[in-house]
């Protein structure tokens, strides 16, 4: 059985639909192709209505479905992979730079759909996620140093 982490948007707590920023998106499809990632945007799974991205844990492939913010998305499953890969158990950000991080909605979320032992990881990855492509993947080369440029 694959061990799966999945970014779901669950009622009510519906967010409208944000638009992606293509050239975020380009160039986060770039930064993740240069450190060895397959960002893949058709998968069997993206046909539950309400998944918008996942990683596969231990792979090194994220999957972004194609609706919401992918931008969003993409760093937010990209950073499940960088936890898993590079960071293991060990939490990047302190509680309070995730506690500063997390907008009403996150938090509404979290309290409701996620398993507290689950807490944790789901919200560093909710705040990695609202970074710019540029200081994203330059916290992703400080977590992974030559991990992903060296195929894990």
């Amino acid at each position: 059985m694959l061990d799966v982490l999945a970014f779901v948007i669950m009622l009510p707590f519906h967010r409208s639909q944000p638009r992606t920023d293509q050239s975020a998106m380009r160039e986060l499809m770039a930064g993740f192709d240069t450190r060895g990632v397959k960002v893949v945007t058709d998968h069997p799974r993206c046909r539950e209505a309400t998944l918008e991205g996942l990683y596969v844990r231990g792979s090194r492939e994220v999957v972004v479905c194609q609706r919401g913010d992918q931008s969003n998305t993409l760093r937010h499953e990209g950073w499940h992979l960088v936890q898993t890969l590079c960071l293991g158990s060990t939490p990047w950000l302190t509680t309070e730079e995730i506690e500063r991080g997390l907008t009403a909605q996150d938090r509404k979320e979290l309290v409701v759909f996620v398993r507290r032992n689950s807490w944790p990881r789901e919200a560093e990855a909710r705040v990695m996620a609202q970074l710019k492509p540029k200081p994203f993947f330059e916290e992703v080369d400080r977590a992974c140093s030559t991990r992903l440029q060296t195929g894990i």
